[in-house]
């Protein structure tokens, strides 16, 4: 029974990290607003796109065909959704007036966006500006977004709008790009330590191609309505393109929190099996006890003892094996602590809180389990066990 009861213990504590990390992932800011937004990806054939310029052209009539639908309040095109995982990353980049730390480079997650990509995303603008229109390649200056992290990072204490970096070792006035905005923090996925470093590439000015791309689309309407209006939009563009992954951005939000909930339901199952088999366990034990010592507990009563006294001595009995296994689950968790760490979310595995709820929890369900036989013990007659003596 004490060994019931310490597994239990162990797969409570477990259970309750995992409650109060999944409680944190859901109140943290998302950095985003997924209501009412449509998503979807589109992946341009390189056999009929073959050229760069042809591809980023076309994803533009596809930006603007969106921005002119009606009911809708903002659209933009994208590299990729917030938490889905998407790290891309670029080093070795040179920030004016800058040097890196010893051993280490200038890095940060590289992406591809449209000027209304963040509003349809609902990514906020601390500083600056987001992009217009105007960032083209007509543009007298090459321009990127920049995100808050990473503007503490390499300009800290400083406005980031307006500085320089660049990707070449022997950069022309031409090579270097300027901040002109930072946008709010955007983590890879929900359950990420911090953001990372992200720079924003206007789509009409990318260094590199674009064949793929994602689409997010805030709209006043019905849903199903605004994915059928994005259908057709494309479709009208390019009958063979195929429109993949159609759905709402708060599915992607919601499943981005899949695996910690599928963790708790997991632990919190077993959590709930054995505790119920250790109340029985207790059940039983004490039962068998209240059994055995029936003429005890009647001599008991018949010398004056009160039924308090008697309820007070089986749960006492109870009770103590209880805390024996509680006290043995507790240092278990403890030593077992490293292992949860990794599926943990701004909470210890030490966490206070947790362990004193399920020491209390541990002991209360005890208390319940020891006294139904406690109350059994003190129907025991006096008279009967005087004429046994």
């Amino acid at each position: 029974m004490v060994g019931e009861i310490g597994l239990a213990c162990i797969l409570l504590i477990g259970a309750g990290l995992m409650l109060r990390s999944f409680l944190n992932l859901l109140r943290s800011d998302r950095g985003f607003e997924a209501e009412r937004v449509v998503t979807a990806s589109i992946s341009l054939p390189n056999a009929k796109y073959q050229k760069p310029l042809d591809a980023i052209l076309f994803l533009d009539r596809v930006n603007r065909a969106l921005q002119q639908l009606p009911g809708v309040r903002a659209a933009g095109l994208g590299t990729d959704l917030p938490w889905t995982g998407y790290d891309e990353n670029i080093s070795g980049f040179t920030i004016e007036g800058k040097q890196p730390p010893p051993g280490q480079d200038f890095h940060a997650r590289y992406h591809l966006a449209t000027e209304d990509y963040f509003r349809a995303l609902g990514i906020p603008l601390v500083r600056g500006r987001y992009f217009t229109p105007h960032d083209d390649m007509k543009a007298p200056r090459t321009v990127i977004l920049i995100n808050r992290i990473m503007a503490r990072l390499y300009w800290p204490g400083e406005d980031p709008i307006g500085k320089r970096l660049t990707f070449d070792d022997h950069p022309k006035e031409s090579d270097w790009f300027t901040v002109v905005g930072v946008v709010g923090d955007v983590k890879d996925r929900p359950d990420s330590p911090a953001a990372e470093p992200a720079l924003w590439w206007p789509l009409l000015q990318t260094p590199m191609g674009a064949n793929g791309m994602v689409l997010a689309v805030r709209g006043q309407m019905d849903p199903a309505q605004m994915e059928s209006q994005v259908r057709e939009a494309i479709a009208a563009l390019d009958p063979e393109l195929a429109v993949a992954d159609l759905r709402q951005m708060g599915e992607v939000a919601e499943k981005s929190f899949s695996t910690p909930k599928f963790s708790l339901f997991l632990v919190g199952l077993f959590a709930a099996l054995a505790v119920t088999l250790a109340a029985i366990g207790i059940y039983g034990v004490i039962s068998y006890s209240v059994s055995q010592r029936t003429h005890e507990f009647g001599l008991r009563l018949a010398l004056g003892a009160r039924p308090g006294d008697v309820i007070r001595q089986v749960m006492g009995q109870g009770i103590l094996l209880a805390m024996g296994g509680i006290a043995i689950g507790v240092c278990g968790a403890l030593a077992l602590g490293r292992l949860l760490w990794s599926l943990l979310y701004q909470v210890s595995a030490a966490d206070p809180l947790t362990f004193a709820a399920v020491i209390l929890a541990a002991i209360a369900i005890a208390a319940v389990a020891c006294y139904v036989p406690a109350r059994r013990a003190t129907s025991a007659d006096p008279m009967t066990a005087l004429r046994a003596d």
